[in-house]
This record gives structure tokens, C-alpha cells and sequence, in this order.
């Protein structure tokens, strides 16, 4: 197996009988740091090539639903849309309400989120027990 870092598919090229026959991609390199000091991926004129293969396998990115903003008021949201949430506890902007995992920080491992998944439960348990069993919701 081969992980060509920094390359962006831009079209899958196909045969007359609609079997694909090769990806082609162009070369990334990463631009001057943001003010976040993220390097955003720019593409490298000229660098195009076709690489052969007998199959395609897609696997895409996911962003927060955006209506997690549109319908859910005292929700801070990042520039992105994803949920901002208290490293350590989940804890929201939202009275009682923690987020954790993918929608926090953006696509990462499953061992991240079952972390903040942990992280977040841990601190909803004693928001709950501190409030006394008349007061819970």
C-alpha cells in the first residue's frame, strides 16, 4: 500500500466499457502558516499525473451538521462549525449540554472521541450529582 501525502485527486479516468483505469492528482504543497498558524495545502501548477489502478476506493470527510448551529441557541461554534467544548470536561456555552469527539475537533481518531466521550460522561455525572435528584432534569 501506498499514502501519497500532499496529492488531491482531481478526476478518475475510465475506459469505454466505464471501468476506471487511473486517478489523476495534482501535487500539494503547504502555504505560509494562518493566523491559527495552520499551513494550508496550495496547489503545485503543472504537477498533474495519472496514476493506473483497477479500483477506487472514496473515503471522504465529514464537518459538523451545520444545523447543530442553526437550531440549538448558546451554542458557540468555531469557524468551521464545530462545536467549541472544554478540553477537559466536553463542557459547552450550552447550560447542561457537553460535546466531545468529531464535532469538537474535526475528523480524528475513534480513540480521540471514545476519549472526550469519556471525558465529557465523567463530568455530566457530577454536574447531575451535584444538583441533587429533585433538580435533574
Amino acid at each position: 500500500m501506498i499514502f501519497d501525502f500532499l496529492t488531491l485527486p482531481v478526476r478518475y479516468v475510465g475506459n469505454a466499457d466505464g471501468w476506471v483505469t487511473g486517478i489523476e492528482c495534482i501535487r500539494m504543497e503547504l502555504g505560509e502558516p494562518d493566523a491559527s498558524g495552520r499551513r494550508k495545502p496550495i496547489p503545485v501548477e503543472g504537477s498533474n499525473t495519472v496514476f493506473e489502478v483497477d479500483a477506487a476506493v472514496c473515503a471522504i470527510g465529514n464537518s459538523p451538521n451545520p444545523l447543530i448551529a442553526a437550531t440549538t441557541r448558546g451554542i458557540e461554534v468555531g469557524k468551521h462549525g464545530n462545536i467549541v467544548a472544554d478540553e477537559q470536561t466536553g463542557k459547552t456555552s450550552k447550560a447542561a449540554v457537553w460535546a466531545g469527539g468529531d464535532v469538537v475537533t474535526g475528523a480524528a481518531t475513534v480513540i480521540l472521541a471514545m476519549g472526550a466521550g469519556r471525558k465529557a460522561a465523567r463530568n455530566m455525572h457530577e454536574y447531575l450529582c451535584s444538583l441533587g435528584p429533585a433538580k435533574r432534569p
